[in-house]
C-alpha cells in the first residue's frame, strides 16, 4: 500500500509542476490533429517503442498510447509519460486493466473455429474459445476445471509457446495430426496418454499461432467468450460461470 500511495504522490507531483497542461488542453474538434501529432512525437522521441495507435483516455486532459502489448499515457504535449494502473479509489478497482481488456475485444464469430479442437458438453449452447499450449500446466488446470462445467462448446486453438515451453509445438503437430484431434488433446492434456506418432499437414498450426500474434495472445490459457471479452489466465468455475453470464446475449 505505501508504494501505491508513493506512486499517486509522484504522480500527484508532476502534475502540479506540469500544470498538467491545462492550457494547452485541444478541444473537441481538434482532437484528430492532437492524437496525429502526439504520435508522430513519441514515435520520434521513442523509437524503439512500437507506437500503434493514441486517443484520448476516458479521463481529462490524458491519452492512451497502444504499443505492441500494453498501454500508457502521455499528457496533451506529448512531453510527459505516465506509466502504471488508473485506479478507482472508491472501488479499489484497476481502470488500467478494465479498459486494456476493452481495447482487447475480439470478434468472436470472425475466428476460425474449423480450425479448433471442438469438444461439446450437455446442449453446448454456451460457447467458449481458447488459445493453449499443450505443455502448459495453467491450460491443464482449467482443462479440469472444464470437466465442472456443463452446456459448453469449448472451441480449443492450438497455440504452444515454444519459448516457454521446449516441445510444445512438436507436442502440438502430434495431437493435430491424430486422427481424432479433440480426443488426442483431453487424452494428452488429463492423463498424459500420448498419441502415436504420425505426421500430417501442419500448416493450419503455423495460421493459428499468426492468429494468435495478432490478437496479442501473450500467454496460455487465453479465454475468448461470445462477447468478445477475453480472460488471460485459468480461472476457477466460479468465476467462469459468472464470465458466462456476462457474455449471454441480452434479453430484449
Amino acid at each position: 500500500m505505501k508504494k501505491l500511495i508513493a506512486r499517486v504522490l509522484c504522480l500527484a507531483v508532476a502534475l502540479a509542476a506540469t500544470g498538467f497542461a491545462l492550457a494547452q488542453a485541444p478541444k473537441a474538434d481538434d482532437k484528430s490533429d492532437a492524437t496525429t501529432r502526439l504520435q508522430k512525437t513519441l514515435q520520434a522521441r521513442l523509437p524503439k517503442i512500437k507506437i500503434e495507435k493514441v486517443q484520448p483516455s476516458p479521463w481529462p486532459y490524458l491519452y492512451e498510447v497502444i504499443s505492441d502489448d500494453e498501454m500508457f499515457y502521455v499528457d496533451t504535449t506529448g512531453d510527459y509519460l505516465f506509466y502504471g494502473k488508473v485506479m478507482d479509489t472508491r472501488t479499489k478497482e484497476d481502470l488500467t486493466a478494465k479498459r486494456w481488456n476493452e481495447l482487447q475485444q475480439v470478434d468472436f464469430a470472425s475466428l476460425p473455429f474449423e480450425l479448433a479442437l471442438k469438444q461439446v458438453k450437455g446442449k453446448g449452447s454456451r460457447k467458449l474459445a481458447v488459445f493453449a499450449d499443450p505443455h502448459c500446466p495453467y491450460c491443464v488446470a482449467f482443462e479440469k476445471t472444464l470437466l465442472e462445467v456443463d452446456n459448453v462448446t469449448v472451441f480449443t486453438f492450438l497455440y504452444p509457446l515454444e519459448s516457454i515451453h521446449p516441445g510444445a509445438t512438436e507436442r502440438a503437430k502430434q495431437i493435430w495430426c491424430a486422427k481424432n484431434r479433440s480426443a488426442a488433446w483431453s487424452d494428452w492434456m488429463r492423463s498424459k496418454k500420448e498419441t502415436p506418432a504420425t505426421s500430417c499437414n501442419t500448416e493450419q498450426l503455423t495460421t493459428l499461432k499468426n492468429l494468435g500474434d495478432k490478437l496479442k495472445v501473450t500467454g496460455t490459457p487465453t479465454l475468448i467468450f461470445e462477447d468478445g471479452h477475453r480472460i488471460p489466465g485459468a480461472i476457477p468455475k466460479d468465476q467462469l460461470e459468472q464470465e458466462f453470464k456476462t457474455a449471454a446475449p441480452k434479453k430484449s
